[in-house]
């Protein structure tokens, strides 16, 4: 869904082709800095003669470094998005667990509340059921004032 603006519906711009150009940029600096490296490391520590190894081994082997470096930063920022993906899909389930386990069921500011009896801890609501939407991904049932649910982090918009 286009906005006036151009973007999808969520505000934020598309980074997918700044995403795709590190990614680009980050392997090719990889793939020319790690022999630049290896080639200089290779020269300076052969180098049989007495007067010192040659200066452009030195440049190569100092200067190699950061090429690796820059590569390795840019596909870093390239794939950041993924990353943090899949770190919350892989923490949040443990933190549901631990809200709830901490909290008799009701929550931490939402987050593993297994009691379904209205508002995160609205001691007047005790026996009286939710009666807001159910989430379209996980189909748990939130307050009818939730914005994302409850159960999975969905936005119910």
């Amino acid at each position: 869904m286009n906005t006036p603006h151009g973007h999808e519906g969520h505000g934020l711009p598309s980074t997918a082709g700044a995403r795709t150009t590190l990614r680009v940029i980050g392997v090719v600096l990889l793939v020319v800095g790690v022999p630049v490296f290896a080639w200089g490391i290779y020269t300076v520590f052969s180098y049989d003669g007495f007067d010192g190894p040659p200066g452009l081994a030195i440049l190569a082997f100092l200067g190699g470094l950061p090429l690796i470096g820059m590569g390795l930063m840019a596909l870093n920022v390239g794939t950041i998005g993924a990353q943090s993906r899949y770190v919350a899909g892989e923490t949040m389930p443990t933190l549901k667990q631990s809200a709830a386990y901490l909290s008799d069921g009701e929550g931490i500011m939402g987050v593993g509340r297994t009691v379904d009896d209205g508002p995160h801890g609205a001691q007047g609501s005790r026996g009286s059921a939710v009666t807001g939407p159910y989430c379209r991904s996980c189909g748990v049932r939130n307050d009818e004032d939730a914005r994302f649910c409850d159960g999975c982090g969905a936005s119910l918009a």
